[in-house]
């Protein structure tokens, strides 16, 4: 390892250990991740699985710009990250990434009847014209992951998407459908390889960026509007029985989703109480290989959503508090 190299490690590992009081974390917002070994952290769009207490991330390694490949990172506190390799690779892990076909929002899944981890992402061609999504899975979460399916899901056009997986395990792939029109909830198979059924939700509302919690029995969904790598206004919609009976779409937030787009919400469960965290694309800040990832509480009661912006705050990981830093 040069100097230069080593020096940069070292400032990474010394910020990330002046960012922990005891069981508190402080989580600060605007600036890159680096990985452990001092390199800035790719995995936009980012999807995320909890294996006992630590977290698994993957996404988007942009560094190229187009044509990403998918990285995993992991980590226990959401802040120190160990790149633990790229589990989907153009050229080796199918020959046609990185010609024909490439990958977004890549989202990570365990089917405890296979006991394997499956991706399901958007699986996209030229001008997106594709409009397909993409199925990968493997026997240990840090893979090899195999090809299973690049296909539209039951014949119909899927672009942006994420996944859910409900109390039951069911398991459910949500994407933007039939030209960015309306959303498709498509139940998956129980082991979460192909989709057995879907449901057309929010017709010609024109929604992406879907991202879905439960609480308290009450289903939460946040959403974008479709306008590219631009924000805008994140909407909240709500309902107790997933696939009927949705609220109407409600502005939360400022009216660019203080630069975000939603990629996930975690639920942090503790010994006193549980945390959500929503996690968003600050995309092109300043640009692709450089978008930030913008992670920050936010609380859910009897269909309202407390979406509000910290720059930076404290999360305890064991009891699930997390309390305010003034800035």
């Amino acid at each position: 390892m040069n100097r230069t190299k080593a020096l940069i490690v070292m400032l990474c590992m010394a910020s990330m250990a002046f960012a922990k009081k005891g069981d508190w974390v402080t989580i600060k917002n605007g600036d890159l991740w680096y990985d452990t070994e001092g390199k800035v952290v790719q995995a936009h769009g980012a999807g995320f699985l909890q294996m006992g207490d630590t977290w698994y991330m993957i996404g988007e390694d942009r560094s190229r710009s187009w044509n990403p490949d998918v990285n995993m990172y992991s980590s226990k506190d959401l802040q120190t990250w160990k790149f633990e390799g790229k589990i989907i690779e153009n050229g080796v892990t199918h020959s046609d990434l990185g010609r024909s076909r490439f990958i977004e929002r890549p989202k990570l899944m365990y089917c405890k009847k296979t006991k394997q981890f499956v991706v399901w992402c958007h699986w996209e061609g030229s001008n997106y014209g594709a409009s397909e999504a993409g199925v990968f899975y493997a026997d240990k979460i840090t893979g090899p992951y195999k090809f299973h399916a690049g296909e539209r899901p039951l014949g119909i056009k899927s672009r942006d998407c994420n996944v859910f997986v409900d109390d039951d395990g069911t398991a459910w792939f949500i994407s933007t459908i039939e030209e960015n029109q309306h959303l498709g909830f498509f139940r998956l198979a129980d082991d979460y390889l192909s989709a057995v059924e879907c449901t057309q939700l929010f017709k010609r509302q024109a929604r992406e960026a879907p991202a879905i919690v439960k609480v308290d029995g009450i289903y939460y969904m946040l959403s974008s509007a479709c306008t590219g790598w631009n924000p805008n206004q994140c909407k909240l919609s709500w309902t107790r029985n997933l696939t009927e009976g949705w609220s109407q779409l409600e502005n939360i937030g400022d009216n660019i989703a203080y630069d975000t787009q939603a990629a996930s919400i975690l639920t942090i469960k503790g010994t006193k109480t549980t945390t959500y965290l929503y996690v968003g694309d600050r995309w092109m800040d300043p640009d692709l290989p450089r978008s930030k990832t913008i992670i920050f509480p936010i609380t859910f009661k009897d269909g309202k959503c407390d979406f509000t912006y910290r720059e930076q705050f404290e999360i305890n990981f064991k009891t699930g508090e997390w309390r305010e830093v003034k800035s």
